[in-house]
């Protein structure tokens, strides 16, 4: 291998060390137990938030059908005690006096049933509201409690980020721009860790790339044996084989 490109080849691998480090740091506070327990506490309260705004505008609902109804049943009442204190001269007269009062009753009857079930409604709706009332202030202790956890797990792994992040870019600075551009795009391209070592068996010259595991064609082979390194057909990581 050139002496300068393995130098290169050193210096990225270098800074791939010290992403990799940093990377299973973000890894341990991304899949915190504690974190995934404040979503789900998060996702319990805001569903418990729109239970309570839902129960709010069915209250309102209920409320401008009562009074409705209310209304409602006080001009039948009126109606009615006038029909009552009606007298009827003729047969005819007393019949039809009759079916109104029947069909005035029946009205009434109608809107008091509707009353009670607006009654039963509105006791759902209190007791729905008071449970999510009771399951929000839980989720909201919960949440308040697996955020301190893991409040205290980002402070215990604060400062080996900083000096991972320090080092990364200290290294930066030194690494070769096309290199360290094809590193890049093999991260975005979910290709981790971009720079592979070589796997096999150096007396026959066969080698496997270290990323995929693919065995390499005699090219590749034949690269890594003259100059140590060659891209990987299959997952286009760089192989290595520093000697």
């Amino acid at each position: 291998m050139d002496e300068k490109f393995k130098t290169e080849i050193q210096k990225l691998m270098n800074y791939q060390k010290a992403d990799i480090e940093l990377r299973k740091l973000t890894a341990v506070i991304e899949r915190d137990d504690a974190l995934v327990s404040m979503n789900k506490q998060k996702k319990l309260f805001n569903d418990a938030k729109q239970i309570i705004a839902d129960c709010e505008d069915q209250a309102a609902a209920l409320i401008s059908q009562y009074e409705e109804l209310q209304r409602y049943v006080d001009n039948n009442t009126a109606a009615l005690d006038e029909l009552e204190n009606s007298q009827a001269e003729t047969e005819a007269e007393l019949s039809e006096l009759v079916r109104k009062l029947e069909s005035i009753r029946s009205k009434i009857q109608s809107a008091d049933k509707k009353i009670r079930d607006i009654d039963d409604r509105s006791k759902n709706i209190c007791h729905a509201r008071v449970d999510a009332i009771k399951s929000g202030k839980a989720a909201q202790a919960k949440f308040n409690e697996a955020r301190e956890k893991h409040s205290g797990l980002i402070d215990s792994k604060s400062d080996q980020i900083k000096k991972l992040r320090s080092e990364l870019e200290g290294l930066r600075a030194g690494l070769d721009e096309k290199l360290f551009g094809e590193y890049k795009k093999l991260v975005e391209d979910n290709k981790f860790p971009p720079v592979v070592p070589a796997s096999g068996d150096d007396k026959k010259g066969l080698f496997n790339c270290g990323g995929c595991g693919l065995s390499l064609p005699q090219q590749g082979n034949a690269f890594l044996k003259d100059r140590g390194w060659c891209y990987c057909d299959n997952c286009h990581r760089i192989i290595v084989h520093l000697k």
